[in-house]
Order: C-alpha cells, then sequence, then structure tokens
C-alpha cells in the first residue's frame, strides 16, 4: 500500500475515534506497530496529528479547516469521493456549459464525465481536470488561466477570476474544504476568490463534499448555503445536520455505497 493511501487511513480513523494507541492503529488497520509509527511520526511532523503517550489524536487545526497535502488529501474519502463524482457526472446534459471547481471530489466528477462520453463544453481552473477532460473527443474544454498554486494542479489569480466573471454557465461543479452553518469556506483567500466568481458565473450549483466536510471552518469564506442548489455527498452525513439543511431548505442529495 502507498505511503499516502496508509496515512489517509489513519486519519479516516482517528476522524472517527478522534485518539487511538498505536497498538489499536496496528490491529485496526492492518498494519504493523512499525508502520504505523513511522506513518504517525510523519503525520505529527507535517501537523495531521497531535502525539500523545503511546499514541495519536487529531490536530486541532485539522477540526478548524488544515488542508492535508496533495498526496494525502486524494485518497482521504476516496470511495465516497468517487460516487459523488459519478452522481455529480450524471446531472450534466448534452450541450450545457459547466464550470469546474478544482479539487479531488471534482476531479471524480471529471473522470466519470469521460466515462459518460456526453457532449459539452468545460471551464475549470484545475489542470488536472483539463488533462482528463483532453482524453474526450466530446468535451470541449477551456482553461481559466493563472498562477498555479504550488502542490498542486490549481490556477489561481486575477486573470483566472477575471475570464470566469466574463462567463455564464449552465451549471458549476464545486468543492469545499469545510461547510458550516456560516457557510462555505477554504483553506485561501485566493482560492475562494475563484470559487465566489464560479458560483456568480453559474445558473446552478452542485456542492460536491464528502461527509467528513460538515460542520466545520476553514480559513476563508466564499459563499452561503443558500448559494448552493444541491449538496451532493455521501450518507454517513450525521442525521442533526442533514435535520439542520432540510431546516433550511437546502436540497441534499446522499450517495450510498449500493448504488456506485
Amino acid at each position: 500500500m502507498l505511503p499516502a493511501k496508509r496515512r489517509a487511513r489513519i486519519i479516516e480513523f482517528l476522524r472517527r475515534e478522534e485518539m487511538a494507541s498505536l497498538k489499536e492503529l496496528a490491529e485496526r488497520l492492518d498494519m504493523s506497530v512499525s508502520t504505523i509509527r513511522r506513518d504517525v511520526e510523519y503525520l505529527c511532523t507535517t501537523g495531521h496529528l497531535t502525539r500523545t503517550h503511546g499514541g495519536a489524536m487529531m490536530n486541532v487545526s485539522d477540526r478548524k479547516g488544515f488542508e492535508p497535502e496533495a498526496a494525502i488529501s486524494s485518497e482521504l474519502e476516496s470511495d465516497a469521493k468517487l460516487r459523488i463524482g459519478k452522481r455529480a457526472a450524471a446531472l450534466i446534459q448534452p450541450g450545457q456549459t459547466v464550470l469546474m471547481d478544482s479539487g479531488t471530489t471534482t476531479v471524480a466528477a471529471a473522470e466519470a464525465l469521460v466515462a459518460r462520453d456526453v457532449p459539452f463544453t468545460a471551464v475549470t481552473n484545475d489542470l488536472s481536470i483539463a488533462s482528463i477532460f483532453s482524453q474526450s473527443r466530446t468535451i470541449n474544454t477551456f482553461v481559466a488561466g493563472g498562477n498555479v498554486r504550488p502542490g498542486s494542479s490549481t490556477l489561481l489569480g486575477a486573470s483566472a477570476v477575471r475570464m470566469i466573471e466574463q462567463l455564464r454557465a449552465d451549471i458549476a461543479i464545486i468543492g469545499a474544504h469545510a461547510v458550516s452553518t456560516e457557510g462555505l469556506s477554504d483553506s485561501s483567500i485566493e482560492l475562494c476568490e475563484v470559487k465566489r466568481a464560479i458560483i456568480s458565473a453559474a445558473e446552478f450549483v452542485v456542492l460536491l463534499v464528502d461527509s467528513s466536510k460538515f460542520f466545520s471552518r476553514s480559513f476563508s469564506l466564499f459563499g452561503a448555503l443558500e448559494d448552493i442548489g444541491l449538496i451532493i455527498t455521501d450518507d454517513r452525513i450525521d442525521p442533526e445536520i442533514l435535520k439542520e439543511l432540510k431546516q433550511r431548505n437546502i436540497p441534499v442529495e446522499m450517495v450510498s455505497e449500493e448504488v456506485a
């Protein structure tokens, strides 16, 4: 198993359990104690976890929107992201104009769209998504140019924002680092500027977030829950959170493993 996948499994486990010993992690995740120890030490050094006596716990910064490194982020909740992305791709109709936000869940949607082979026009600020769409003969792809965000395939900056602000799209597919009662937030002011432009340019906005993103707050707000036409998430979302979203008339669709 690749290190990023192992480390993502440790984070996912501790998000659920909050704290665990090295022995418990090894037993529950079916890894050796020595491997767990090395991965925990790495995750503590990089700020993902906090070391405890004989084990580890989630770092408080993670709950406030700490952003995992790209390789680990792509592995977190990967099964849920695939299901969410597949459902989002099913919404796109032939001939539509679609704004595609950057992110690991939107990448899953892009891969599902290529598999569907539906003709549409895409605009994205993500080089990975543009590369995925380039595999299709039916998708007409435009890239919102800008500066490449270090350690990612995301394009940011004034030029990307200006291009998106000039567009009028049928639908936007966006992600968020965190979703709270205050609204949608992410880890970078520049990233949020692009996301605001995407929301404003689309007639209908679909938010793709796995259930671990509720209800937390990241560094910078970029939109309100009421800006969203539909939230697609997985079926592990907390019932109380789901109730609150419904009380605010925010449409939510949950995807389960059975319908993947």
